[in-house]
C-alpha cells in the first residue's frame, strides 16, 4: 500500500474518531441539560427531594384556604393528603399536574373521600384568595388551595421537601418568576410519604400511581 494511501486511510480513521467523540460529547451535554431541567422542575437536589417512605411534618400550620380558614388538622386524622406546590401563572407544569390530580380523584370514585387534595401557592404575593379559588376550581372543586405569608409558605414547603425561589426578571418593572421543584405527594395519616411523583410525568401516569397507592393502602 502506498504511503499516500496509508495517510488517506489514517486521516479517515482520525476523522471518524473525532466524529464519534463529538457525538458522544453532544449526547452527554444533552443528557446533562435534560437532567438539569428535570432537577429544576422535580427537585433542587437528590438530598432535598421528597422520598417515598419518609416521615415528615405534614401540617399546614400558618396557611389558610381561599376563604381565609385554617385547615382543620384534626379532621385529617384518617385522611390522606394529596399535595402539590405551584402558582396560578405557571405556564405548563402546574396545569398538567392538577389535571393528573383531577383524573385520580375521578378514578377513585367513593374512595376519593379518603383524600384531601391540596394546592399550596409558592407565590403568595400574586396569588390572591380569589385567584387561587378560580384556578383550582377550573380543574376540580375538591382541590383546596392554600396560601399564607411568605415565611409560612416557606416553612410548609421545607416540611414537604419542596424548593422554591423567586427570581427577578426585570428590576425596573419588578416582574419575576417563581422556580420550584414539582412533585405530587401522597401523604398517609401517619404523615409518611407514600408516593412522590415528579410533575414531569404525564397526567395519566400521575393518576394511575395515586390510584394504585390509595387502593393498595386500603388492603393493608
Amino acid at each position: 500500500m502506498s504511503t499516500r494511501r496509508t495517510r488517506q486511510l489514517e486521516a479517515i480513521r482520525r476523522a471518524r474518531r473525532m466524529g464519534v467523540a463529538l457525538i458522544a460529547s453532544l449526547t452527554v451535554s444533552a443528557a446533562l441539560a435534560v437532567s438539569m431541567l428535570i432537577q429544576t422542575l422535580s427537585g433542587s437536589s437528590v438530598e432535598s427531594a421528597p422520598r417515598a417512605g419518609e416521615r415528615i411534618d405534614a401540617s399546614f400550620a400558618g396557611l389558610r384556604d381561599a376563604r381565609g380558614a385554617a385547615v382543620d388538622e384534626h379532621a385529617l386524622a384518617t385522611r390522606y393528603r394529596l399535595v402539590t406546590f405551584g402558582f396560578t401563572t405557571c405556564p405548563n407544569v402546574c396545569p398538567l399536574t392538577l389535571m393528573g390530580v383531577h383524573q385520580a380523584l375521578e378514578q377513585l370514585g367513593p374512595d376519593a373521600a379518603r383524600i384531601l387534595p391540596v394546592f399550596v401557592s409558592v407565590d403568595p404575593q400574586r396569588d390572591t384568595p380569589r385567584a387561587l379559588s378560580a384556578y383550582v376550581n377550573a380543574f376540580d372543586a375538591r382541590i383546596v388551595a392554600l396560601t399564607g405569608s411568605p415565611r409560612a409558605v416557606e416553612r410548609v414547603a421545607q416540611q414537604y421537601r419542596i424548593f422554591f425561589e423567586r427570581r427577578t426578571l426585570d428590576g425596573k418593572s419588578g416582574s419575576y418568576v417563581v422556580e420550584h421543584s414539582a412533585f405530587v405527594l401522597l401523604v398517609d395519616p401517619q404523615q409518611r410519604i407514600r408516593v412522590a411523583i415528579p410533575s414531569t410525568a404525564a397526567p395519566a401516569e400521575i393518576a394511575a400511581r395515586i390510584v394504585r397507592a390509595v387502593r393498595e393502602s386500603a388492603q393493608t
